[in-house]
């Protein structure tokens, strides 16, 4: 499906080229400091992803924090947390990301455990010029609910990658888990994970050789906690190198919480914590 939208954001980039007219010079025909463009790119985007849904406004179910400018577009911090719906038959089964400029503007699909009333998200994704970012809710009924901000950063996802390349190869899939308990949120805890990988997109240069480096990141992660999904992410290559994630999700009396990710060369890694909550106190009683 990624591969496809690849191709799908390819068609929309040459399409605006061409219809902004051939004499316009490369940084405007790339149109992503004009409004007018990034408006009919977004319009294009919509009908390819969505077609004909409504997507409502998202205020009061959906909200977006991202910074107006960011410094380094390689690592755009941005969180999402959303509230409970009017109708208590539904519920948020999915959120959807979409950076309009990027490459692949499609950026992920998140899902999330069922059983709590706001969801809570925080990672950091690559921002390539100019862009709206939108974080789409999906219900179980059908509806769709989006908030969307303008950040104002770009070459993130040329950027070379930070570090050595080699030593980046040999940590990747290697991971931490961090755990707390939200104490004015009675039974929700808050997890943290970090995942060493390059996330390289395709686009990036080796800084000592100057040579394109292939692709090759994090495609799917799956967080379960006693064996339940409590967080699962399909993802392409708009996720920052070395993905970290902040959710929150229900501790209950504790049990094992358990990382499993996919990379595009289809290696697997896992990483679990097993956790106890007594007396009101979380504890981290192995981790492995």
């Amino acid at each position: 499906m990624y591969r496809f939208l690849l191709h799908i954001a390819l068609f929309f980039f040459l399409s605006i080229t061409f219809a902004l007219g051939v004499e316009m010079d490369w940084e405007k025909a790339y149109c992503a400091k004009y409004e007018e463009c990034r408006e009919a790119r977004w319009t294009d985007l919509k009908q390819a992803l969505f077609e004909d849904i409504d997507l409502k406004n998202g205020e009061g179910v959906i909200e977006l924090t991202t910074p107006e400018r960011a410094p380094d577009g390689a690592f755009v911090p941005i969180s999402f947390k959303t509230h409970k719906l009017k109708d208590q038959e539904d519920i948020i089964s999915k959120i959807h990301l979409v950076i309009d400029m990027n490459p692949v503007p499609y950026s992920g699909t998140f899902k999330f455990a069922t059983d709590i009333d706001q969801i809570e998200l925080a990672t950091r994704i690559r921002l390539d010029a100019y862009s709206k970012v939108r974080v789409i809710a999906e219900t179980k009924k059908g509806n769709y609910f989006m908030a969307a901000n303008f950040v104002r950063g770009s070459g993130g996802c040329s950027a070379p990658p930070l570090g050595d390349v080699d030593e980046m190869l040999t940590n990747a899939g290697k991971m931490k888990i961090k755990v707390k308990n939200i104490e004015e949120k009675d039974g929700i805890a808050e997890a943290k994970i970090m995942i060493s990988h390059p996330q390289f997109n395709g686009l990036q240069a080796n800084p000592e050789t100057t040579e394109m480096i292939q692709a090759y990141y994090v495609e799917n992660i799956e967080v379960t906690y006693n064996d339940k999904i409590v967080m699962a992410l399909k993802s392409d290559i708009s996720i920052s190198q070395d993905p970290t994630f902040r959710f929150n999700f229900p501790i209950g009396d504790g049990g094992d919480l358990k990382v499993t990710a996919k990379d595009t060369d289809g290696k697997i890694f896992s990483h679990s914590t097993k956790l106890a909550f007594k007396n009101n106190q979380l504890i981290e009683l192995a981790s492995y």
